[in-house]
């Protein structure tokens, strides 16, 4: 385990305010990164329609913040080249694979394992359930807002949901930039980002809700505004990940 600062506890309004002065010095580089999971993601949600299973989209949406720090691995680099002195390009972003990628790896099935649960759990809450919910997105969401069954479902789902993301959240949250930055294993990593969540709750806390907020502000603009908030996101968690790392290990 790493040995982390000690930082304030207003640090992630400082984060976030990092986080977009990055991005302004590389839109560019930012908003393709970002455009293209805004891309991929429509084609999941396409591909839902398309078999007859919109009514999982809502889980497939909020499955996002489950796996979304795993494909912020390469916009990290953005700010760290920035850090080096560098100009920040697509082109090396995508190609400059970190030397601990077989770390990252592992991190990333363990977070598409929770992603893989929480999908089966919102299978097996809707049979036992809603067995008779409508599966049409609008009906789905009317029977979710109006019907007794539906509300218990919101209500169960989202305490289960909540439950996955917070853990995906501790386990994660500096441990993707850490091994983006450092020669060190993905136990230690996952120990060091569970280690700070335990040491800071308050911060850490706060961090969540802001994450959650700005990605859940990206997803209700129609999914486009995702392309902007992703790789907010990603590019202040580096700075979170650099404000907790003591300065000589920085």
């Amino acid at each position: 385990m790493m040995p982390l600062r000690t930082v304030r506890r207003d640090a992630p309004w400082q984060w976030l305010r990092a986080g977009w002065n990055d991005f302004r010095r590389a839109p560019g580089v930012c908003l393709a990164y970002g455009g293209i999971f805004v891309a991929l993601g429509a084609l999941v949600i396409l591909g839902l329609v398309a078999v007859g299973m919109s009514s999982t989209i809502p889980v497939a949406l909020s499955g996002f913040a489950l796996v979304g720090p795993a494909l912020a691995v390469g916009i990290y680099q953005v700010s760290r080249a920035f850090e080096k002195g560098e100009t920040p390009r697509f082109r090396v972003i995508i190609s400059r694979f970190p030397q601990r990628i077989a770390q990252i790896g592992f991190l990333s099935i363990l977070l598409g394992l929770l992603l893989m649960i929480w999908m089966r759990v919102a299978q097996i809450l809707l049979v036992v359930l809603a067995p008779f919910a409508p599966l049409e997105p609008g009906a789905f969401l009317n029977f979710l807002l109006t019907d007794g069954a539906g509300l218990t479902l919101l209500a169960v789902g989202t305490v289960f949901g909540g439950a996955l993301a917070t853990l995906s959240f501790a386990i994660s949250v500096i441990a993707f930039p850490l091994l983006v930055d450092r020669d060190v294993d993905a136990i230690t990593a996952l120990a060091t980002s569970f280690n700070a969540v335990l040491k800071q709750p308050f911060v850490m806390v706060t961090w969540a809700w802001l994450i959650a907020f700005i990605i859940g502000a990206g997803i209700a603009a129609f999914g486009i505004g995702l392309a902007v908030a992703f790789p907010w996101i990603a590019l202040a968690t580096w700075h979170a990940y650099r404000d907790f790392m003591p300065k000589d290990e920085a």
